[in-house]
């Protein structure tokens, strides 16, 4: 490696940082009212980066048992553990050690901060993800430990969104401790931040890191340099009495000098401050008097760009298991509801490998490439289960439901809260000879738009096997509707070639058949020209960065949220993926959906993009896949619109935010521009790195990069390979959407538009026979439309829990939610689903109010419906 950079938070880079600031300061004047600068001993547990789960647990095992030794030997030392994923092996592995762990737990002594499985990235998994960290993490300390973990610790997690605020305090939290994200070097230590509901909470930044106090000398004059040192490094930030020093790193051991130092340090006459070892527990209670603490508002983002496309596949693979997981989980709550005997345990060992995945590291994608490969096989062990469970679920619902009729019955499910109508594909066979084509009918006998998407046939010319897209209408909300593929003696031709353009009710798109660019796309109500420019294009440039950074290397200790504009990549030091021509395009056509594929060399590598335009939605379907064979670049997908002096808007766990002009954000399922007249939304499938510069919305989809250069350390080695994050010669595909839109993003709906499209939906066949469900049902009926609901799962007490969010910024008063199973009982409750206030039922139903972006989290009990 050239050009080491130190461990990540360094204690060389602080040293730098940090003495040759205060070093040269003279000495406060001692005084009978002395400030008091607070040391919260800690060992911050990677999770997985360097190491795979299991070989940081081997590393980081033994500081635990480190920490409770000088626990029992030293009465001033003090400890903090966060992570479940951390604490639980431990109490596994060590049985004989949980008396000691509790007693000292009881003490006031060794605190439990962080209260979730592991310390996640925010930004990037979806709020559910996030919910499930506090249930699993919280749960856990409850049931094992029997305690309340109300300190929030994501001391190293890369930015965090504006939502945070409120997730804290409903999941019961009354502090959150960080050193990432906030808007100046200088700014307060200690400040309330209000998100974008109005919660404000309690934040305990830490601007020299959370190793400030680590590394200190075990020679009393040398301690004494080091802390003064250390201490007048906050002056700027925290020029109060009380100053909090961390002191740990990256799976670091703990400090037997630092209390026989402390305790030295207090004795001396002339000492400018008194240090006292403290839990961050005890140094939250001396500030919370505090009424001076500014407020900050909005969002402590963004941190480490770089992150949001490394290793791309591993935010498709996150947001694909959040849409599988919270799937199963209505299913299974649907089995719950129709009568059925079920249970979480299944759900919880389908997601704890997500969870786990989701570590800040794991999910930014800057891991070696071992741990990468343990990543993958924990998000495959997943899968199956999460399979597993949605089979369950499935035929459990299907079985009930009454599917005679002519033809092949098919059951289409709706996961969403709203009725819905979208295009679905189905697999059929037949083993019956003269098969020559297929036809769609709903349970009403309404013939609806199907074609064949590929098939196979025997030597006769007849239907073997088939895949048969076909447009859904109205499938009801949580719900579903059945159809059968009934044969026909007259063929279902395969989509044959069109001219070279896209057209439906809504839009017209014109594309170079030869390089894959849309060179046009025009709204027809208004005869709008959305592009300026053609889009659907992939700008590939040179970006010297590595697996956290654009354009630059690590900084380790990189805290203050950043704000470096990057403009789009100007063609000829860019490579377009328009510069260079492939064969021309094969185009398919038919009553669903039209389609362009185009496929050609790009820049020493492969580009193929598809293009989808279906007759009956606004939506544009897209996928572009890229092979790369360069080290040290980035791809990015470029969009130039029509649009001048718009708002760029991102969606962010359980809300939206407006975001400046030139800055990469994560976003979750949708970013759009608008000028409140038009505007363009674009849907994404697990790419989070968005930018809009100069009218331009793009869309990071690939880096190739590795680790750079590193310092040795927590648990980082010789000899570790991080190759495979430069993407040689691997396929990756994005899949996106574009949405042109009249208005804003609240009149586009798009908050409905993006989970749409990441919860697609789920069409199979069944066999035929009589059932005590209809053909077509509904379970979950919500009146508002800016209301939408993200979890509907089963709790351990034949409860049902269901959560919703107010989507658009704006009150929703009076929105009525009703089960299609009779509610007997409801309550309103926190995120842990313990019930608070009861709700009034009528009738079935309950009638609630949201604030903006409110979260509100319901207990419902059910019971059959009188008759």
């Amino acid at each position: 490696m050239t050009n080491r950079i130190p461990l990540r938070p360094s204690v060389a880079t602080l040293a730098a940082l940090l003495l040759a600031a205060s070093l040269d300061a003279a000495e406060p004047p001692a005084s009978g009212d002395r400030p008091t600068f607070w040391v919260i001993p800690h060992t911050h547990w990677e999770g997985a980066v360097f190491k795979t789960r299991e070989e940081y647990l081997e590393m980081g095992l033994p500081n635990i048992l480190r920490a409770l030794r000088l626990l029992g030997e030293q009465p001033d030392y003090r400890f903090v553990l966060d992570q479940a994923a951390y604490v639980k092996p431990f109490l596994e592995r060590y049985p004989d050690q949980e008396p000691a762990f509790r007693k000292y737990l009881a003490e006031g002594r060794l605190q439990i901060a962080g209260g979730l499985d592991v310390m996640p990235d925010v930004n990037m998994p979806g709020g559910e993800s996030f919910v499930r960290q506090v249930q699993y993490g919280k749960g856990y300390y409850r049931e094992k430990l029997g305690i309340d973990v109300t300190t929030g610790w994501l001391i190293d997690t890369f930015g965090h969104h504006a939502q945070i605020p409120q997730l804290m305090t409903l999941a019961g939290f009354r502090s959150y401790w960080t050193q990432r994200g906030v808007p100046f070097r200088t700014h307060p230590a200690e400040f309330l931040w209000e998100g974008i509901d109005g919660t404000r909470l309690p934040v305990f930044y830490m601007p020299a890191s959370y190793a400030v106090m680590y590394g200190s000398p075990a020679d009393p004059s040398k301690f004494r340099e080091f802390v003064i040192a250390r201490f007048r490094s906050l002056d700027a930030n925290a020029p109060g009495k009380d100053r909090a020093g961390p002191a740990g790193v990256d799976v670091g051991l703990p400090e037997p000098q630092l209390a026989p130092m402390v305790e030295a340090f207090n004795k001396d006459p002339d000492r400018p401050f008194n240090l006292r070892i403290a839990t961050p527990a005890e140094f939250e209670k001396v500030v919370a008097p505090r009424t001076d603490r500014p407020v900050f508002r909005g969002e402590m983002n963004p941190i480490f760009q770089g992150t949001y496309s490394s290793r791309i596949e591993l935010k498709s693979w996150m947001r694909r298991m959040e849409a599988r997981l919270v799937t199963a989980e209505k299913l299974t709550a649907l089995s719950r509801i129709l009568g059925g005997e079920v249970s979480d345990a299944g759900l919880w060992r389908a997601w704890e490998p997500v969870l786990f995945n989701e570590t800040h590291d794991q999910a930014s994608g800057v891991m070696t490439d071992h741990v990468y490969e343990d990543a993958i096989r924990g998000y495959e062990s997943s899968d199956r289960l999460a399979g597993e469970l949605i089979d369950a679920g499935w035929n459990a619902l299907a079985s009930r439901i009454d599917t005679r009729g002519e033809g092949i019955p098919v059951v289409v499910f709706n996961p969403m809260s709203w009725t819905r109508s979208d295009v679905t594909e189905v697999d059929v066979g037949f083993a019956v000879p003269g098969v020559a084509g297929v036809s769609v009918v709903d349970d009403r006998g309404v013939v609806r738009p199907s074609q064949l998407v590929s098939a196979t046939s025997y030597p006769d010319g007849g239907l073997c096997a088939a895949r048969v897209a076909f447009v859904a209408a109205e499938v009801p909300a949580l719900g579903y509707r059945t159809y059968h593929v009934r044969t026909s003696a007259e063929p279902s031709r395969l989509p044959s070639p069109a001219p070279g353009h896209l057209e439906n009710a809504s839009h017209r798109l014109a594309i170079d058949d030869r390089t894959g660019a849309i060179t046009s796309l025009r709204v027809k109500s208004g005869d709008w020209e959305v592009l300026r420019a053609p889009a659907n294009v992939v700008a590939r440039h040179q970006d010297r960065g590595d697996v956290w950074e654009l354009y630059r290397g690590l900084d380790g200790g990189s805290n203050v949220a950043l704000s470096n504009k990057q403009p789009v990549p100007p063609r000829g030091e860019a490579k377009y993926s328009d510069d260079e021509k492939g064969t021309p395009a094969t185009v398919v056509t038919g009553p669903v959906y039209s389609e362009y594929r185009v496929a050609h060399p790009f820049a020493g590598g492969q580009y193929a993009t598809t293009v989808r335009l279906y007759a009956d939605l606004p939506r544009i379907d897209c996928t572009t896949t890229l092979v790369n064979n360069e080290k040290y670049v980035r791809y990015q997908l470029l969009f130039p619109t029509s649009i001048r002096g718009g708002k760029h808007l991102d969606e962010i766990p359980f809300g939206a935010m407006e975001r400046p002009e030139g800055i990469e954000f994560p976003a979750q399922n949708w970013s759009d521009l608008a000028d409140g007249e038009h505007g363009l939304a674009v849907l994404n499938a697990g790419l989070p790195g968005h930018t809009v510069a100069d009218g331009t919305i793009m869309v990071s989809v690939l880096r190739s990069h590795n680790l750079g250069a590193y310092g040795f350390g927590g648990g980082y080695e010789p000899g570790m390979s991080s190759e495979g994050a430069f993407q040689i010669g691997k396929e990756r595909t994005a899949r996106y959407a574009l949405l042109p839109h009249a208005g804003d993003w609240r009149d586009a709906g798009l908050a409905r538009a993006g989970l749409e499209f990441n919860h697609p939906l789920i069409a199979r066949p069944v066999g035929a026979h009589a059932g005590d469900l209809p053909p077509s049902k509904g379970f979950l009926e919500v009146c508002s439309p800016s209301v939408i609901v993200t979890s509907v799962r089963p709790m351990r007490d034949e409860a049902i829990a269901v959560r919703l969010y107010e989507s658009t910024g704006r009150p929703a008063p009076g929105t009525r939610i009703r089960l299609s199973a009779f509610v007997a009982d409801a309550a309103d409750a926190d995120l842990l689903e313990n019930p608070r206030e009861p709700i009034a039922v009528a009738d079935g139903a309950l009638s609630i109010d949201f604030r903006p972006f409110q979260i509100r989290t319901l207990i419902l009990r059910t019971r059959s419906a009188p008759r």
